[in-house]
């Protein structure tokens, strides 16, 4: 047996993944289909661990911060990520070995020297996904923050591993020996770590199921009221204020401060239903939803361009706009429908259109639809079929106003173009509260300020309500007004009563059904053009 037959049964013996490279750097690459078969093989057998071991911290991530997640879009992450870090660790490995090849005088015969160029190979490797984690709109939690650097730096010593076990292969050929700080096995350790880890990724998600809350036993004191909420994205305290004919309306409009929340929909959500974010699972305008998933992922780094571009691109998943299955508790007049009190709404996020029992909801498809794109088309076109539903006598209405938002804070428009509008969308404002006033209705108004824009929330009332400090405050002040309690899991308090009731510990889970909703193109390219996609 030849010196380097013997050294690469050794090397094999020894569990190095590589254990090949040492032939084919004998080899002429360019006269030789060996040489090429070799390379392909070992770096695809590095790229595997490789891309197993990039996956986990990304995937484990992800779920934090879209749980909870089934298997199938769990699968559908780690595959995504996987594949990614297969062709680019593949290209990589092949890159050096051509280098090294090119460059025989590199023997590495030193552990300093093969760690030094090791962790100058991995750091690049791993370099993209640090950039991805970067790259999201909030900062990780402590237990996402922990993952995530566990995994992380696992990932960099793996890819150290592989790496250094490569550069190894080659320096045996050079020096027709095995250095002795290589004298281990690793090949098998690695692969038993690269099991457990996927499975423990994938153990939470076949052991989840999303239980269904039973509904609370509550006792409810009907009042006689007629209240409609008015919800407009972009109303600051200060331009309420500049408008004389709604100052006067709304003599006692309080500031207050902004809800939490990395999008318009996840405040206007928490607004709504009266409860913080992790609640009610409402996030992003836009998502991804993988083939036959079930949920749609909401949080998505602004650098993903595997979620984002290629898993569309090859029909693994779809980016489609907010659905309303993916919200997980229900609006306050959902709250009051379900239990007989007549309501109606209109333009919400998260919403479809349905008439159920007590309960008329128009969804942002359809007044979108309607508006083709135009933002203040949208307002009106809300505004109308709010009106025209006030004629049932709903007890409590609400209509979702989007264009004073869209105009200031998503358009590009010259600054006359943007005071014209926006004085527009003002005066539908004014006009459609003077004819829910008109109709016999008490007026609730909230507004925030839009994505980047100044100014302070704000909470006003045509009723002797008291002064508002938190736009939690909404939801528990239309529940009280209603003659229902409150739950433990709003924050907030109630506007319309000093005194403290006693509230019931979670209304629970939406009743709706969970199943994929199928939203049209021309929806999705109406969000675009308004600014709310890019």
């Amino acid at each position: 047996m030849s010196d380097v037959d013997a050294l690469r049964a050794e090397l094999k013996a020894r569990g190095y993944l590589t254990h090949g490279i040492e032939r084919w750097f004998a080899l002429d690459p360019f006269r030789s289909r060996a040489f090429w078969l070799e390379l392909t093989l070992v770096a695809l057998k590095a790229a595997v661990l490789i891309a197993a071991f990039g996956a986990l911290p990304m995937t484990a991530i992800m779920l934090f911060r879209n749980a909870p997640l089934g298997a199938l879009e769990t699968l559908g992450l780690f595959v995504s990520y996987a594949l990614a870090w297969l062709i680019a660790a593949f290209v990589f490995i092949v890159a050096v070995a051509l280098i090294l090849k090119l460059r025989p005088a590199l023997p590495l015969d030193t552990p300093r020297a093969l760690l030094a160029i090791s962790f100058a190979a991995s750091a690049l490797i791993v370099g993209p996904a640090a950039v991805w984690w970067y790259r999201f709109d909030t900062s990780p939690t402590t237990a996402e923050l922990a993952a995530g650097v566990l995994l992380m730096t696992l990932f960099f010593l793996i890819t150290t591993v592989v790496v250094s076990a490569a550069l190894l292969s080659f320096s045996i050929y050079e020096l027709q020996r095995i250095p002795a700080f290589h004298q281990k096995p690793r090949g098998v350790p690695m692969l038993v770590a690269a099991v457990v880890l996927v499975a423990a990724l994938f153990v939470p998600a076949y052991a989840d199921r999303e239980r269904v809350t039973p509904e609370p036993m509550i006792v409810t004191a009907p009042t006689s009221a007629k209240v409609a909420l008015i919800a407009v994205d972009g109303l600051t305290h200060e331009i309420l204020q500049s408008r004389p004919d709604l100052a006067r309306t709304f003599p006692n409009a309080a500031a207050v401060s902004i809800l939490p929340g990395d999008s318009t929909t996840e405040r206007w959500a928490s607004l709504g239903t009266g409860v913080r974010t992790e609640a009610h699972g409402v996030r992003a305008i836009e998502g991804v939803r993988f083939r036959g998933g079930t949920h749609v992922l909401q949080r998505i780094s602004r650098g993903d361009f595997v979620l984002m571009g290629v898993a569309p691109l090859l029909g693994m998943a779809r980016r489609e706009p907010l659905p309303p299955t993916v919200r997980r508790r229900d609006y306050v007049w959902e709250i009051v429908a379900a239990r007989g009190l007549p309501s109606v709404s209109v333009n919400w996020w998260a919403t479809a259109d349905a008439r159920a029992g007590a309960l008329e909801t128009i969804g942002p498809e359809s007044v979108f639809a309607t508006a083709k794109g135009d933002a203040l088309r949208v307002d009106a076109s809300a505004s109308s079929r709010f009106l025209r539903s006030l004629g049932r006598n709903p007890r409590l209405a609400t209509v979702y106003l989007p264009a004073l938002d869209v105009v200031l804070n998503r358009l590009e428009l010259d600054q006359s173009t943007q005071l014209a509008q926006s004085l527009r969308a003002l005066d539908g404002l004014a006009g459609t509260i003077a004819a829910v006033r008109a109709s016999g209705y008490d007026v609730v108004l909230a507004g925030m300020p839009g994505d980047g824009q100044r100014g302070a929330a704000v909470i006003a009332s045509t009723l002797p309500l008291q002064r508002a400090t938190s736009e939690f405050d909404v939801a528990p002040t239309l529940l009280d007004l209603m003659g229902f309690p409150l739950s433990q899991e709003m924050p907030g308090r109630s506007l319309a009563s000093t005194a403290a009731e006693p509230r019931i510990a979670s209304y629970g889970n939406r009743t709706a059904a969970s199943a994929p909703a199928v939203l049209n193109r021309e929806y999705y390219e109406n969000l675009k053009s308004l600014g709310y996609i890019r």
